[in-house]
């Protein structure tokens, strides 16, 4: 069936690291944007969101790249894998709903400010518990 071939740790560092700097050099230009050419409130606001949120942006990033790692090494080793999946999935989780509080923020719409509540220590609990089930799921039954 649609079995997917599994990269080396060569692919896996090369292509997240890529990733990273990529998004650093984009985030360069635009904040080179925000402070000398584009002057509209929200592209400054976003500029600002993204710098303010760039450690945990890093973060997740990181934490993938060390998952994605253990993945790429044979059956025994590569069971870390998942553990690192899940907290990147958390802190994924975290970021999103800081983004729907600023969006919030921008267009004024009560309803985002639904995830401040919302998005409490039980869910990250959930998501934590259900993207370490699914990530030993996909690692037992995509075996090569």
């Amino acid at each position: 069936m649609g079995e997917r071939k599994k990269e080396s740790i060569a692919e896996v560092l090369v292509s997240r690291v890529v990733g990273i700097v990529v998004f650093l050099i984009v985030l360069g230009i635009l904040n080179i944007l925000a402070g000398a050419y584009v002057r509209i409130p929200i592209f400054l606001q976003v500029v600002e969101f993204l710098n303010a949120n760039l450690g945990l942006l890093i973060l997740i990033s990181v934490i993938f790249l060390v998952g994605d790692l253990f993945g790429a090494l044979p059956l025994p080793l590569n069971l870390p894998g998942p553990i690192f999946g899940a907290f990147g999935a958390v802190l994924l989780v975290i970021f999103i709903a800081r983004f729907f509080l600023f969006f919030a923020g921008i267009t004024d719409l009560e309803f985002f400010f639904v995830f401040e509540k919302v998005l409490t220590l039980p869910v990250y609990l959930l998501v934590f518990i259900i993207a370490l089930i699914a990530g030993y799921i996909g690692l037992f039954t995509n075996r090569m």
